[in-house]
């Protein structure tokens, strides 16, 4: 499939995936094109394999929920302490960018099973 059909299959996937959960669509579709560059980047590819289209959902969706989860935490109160007013707030010690890196990591067994050998004329910036 084209890189176009892909990041647009992969979108419709999350967001019936999700439901009725508020998704910035605009914020979701640079996720899914960024994925979609880097997938087909790292396999060397200029086509999408339909299949990588799940593996893309789950990683896309995951994200959103560790984003949603990040937010929704960084909000809370760890602890409240009365005598000199000390309030501690619950962070994430993880920077959503180390997040991002590992969970694409954590997919490239998936995606050495599509990945061509890089040679002259195989990347598809030469053809631009």
């Amino acid at each position: 499939m084209t890189p176009a059909e892909a990041v647009a299959d992969i979108i419709a996937k999350v967001k019936t995936i999700r439901g009725d959960t508020e998704i910035d669509e605009a914020v979701l579709g640079i996720y899914v094109e960024k994925l979609v560059n880097d997938v087909l980047d790292y396999c060397h590819r200029h086509d999408f394999p339909r299949a990588l289209t799940f593996t893309c959902m789950d990683l896309i969706n995951k994200r959103i929920g560790d984003e949603q989860t990040a937010a929704e935490g960084a909000a809370q109160l760890k602890s409240i302490e009365a005598g000199d007013t000390k309030f501690e707030f619950n962070v994430a010690a993880i920077s959503s960018g180390v997040l991002n890196d590992l969970d694409f990591d954590s997919i490239k067994p998936k995606l050495n099973l599509y990945r061509k050998i890089a040679g002259f004329g195989s990347c598809r910036h030469h053809h631009n």
